[in-house]
């Protein structure tokens, strides 16, 4: 039976999450599962024990690491950022409802959105159709915990794809899957120095 083993992301609170932060949270989920055969549900699988560096029996890696002469002897994730959109959602990046505090500052938030796709790789079919299921699985059930830990507006597995022969690694197959999030950008914009100070005394005059 699987278990979420967590990890301490309170860091993200002062880093705030960007796209780079995401393939770790992949890589870090997934290393998490695979480090322990009890998290395992597929029995087939449970020989694919994840370990740091390249005595692994599943390799779990960001595509910028990859090296496909490596995915030719043993299962693999590979896991890769897809573009993310800005989506936009008050009038000039303003924060809805209050905007400014008691000391004048305005406050500003906008979302992000984007996704990642994560290359279950392998030496047959059967295999990374059994890979891929685990994959979804793990980051699907446990959407709801990743929401929170992160505070993201938007965690889930959006497509798992079909079986393709992939071409830089000879005889291993993938299957991609698609998860898409969303999250919070906030900032505020402190003047550095007094309102008044910025307006010329003229233009009063002449007011």
């Amino acid at each position: 039976m699987t278990q979420f083993i967590g990890s301490d992301w309170s860091s993200l609170c002062s880093t705030l999450m960007r796209p780079l932060i995401m393939t770790g949270v992949f890589r870090d989920i997934l290393s998490r599962h695979f480090v322990d055969p009890n998290n395992i549900e597929e029995p087939d699988l449970r020989k694919l024990i994840w370990r740091e560096g390249t005595d692994t029996s599943i390799l779990i890696e960001s595509v910028h690491r990859w090296r496909p002469e490596l995915t030719e002897l043993r299962p693999g994730v590979i896991v890769k950022r897809n573009a993310v959109k800005n989506d936009r959602r008050g009038i000039g990046d303003l924060r809805q409802g209050p905007h400014v505090d008691e000391e004048g500052n305005q406050h500003y938030t906008t979302l992000w959105t984007g996704s990642h796709t994560l290359f279950c790789l392998g030496g047959t079919g059967a295999q990374v159709e059994l890979l891929s299921t685990e994959v979804q699985r793990e980051l699907t059930e446990f959407a709801p915990v990743i929401l929170e830990v992160l505070t993201l507006k938007r965690f889930q597995v959006l497509e798992v794809g079909s079986v393709s022969i992939l071409e830089e690694a000879q005889e291993n197959f993938a299957v991609p899957i698609t998860v898409g999030y969303g999250y919070e950008e906030r900032w505020v914009l402190r003047p550095q120095v007094p309102r008044l100070k910025q307006i010329s005394l003229q233009m009063l005059y002449d007011c």
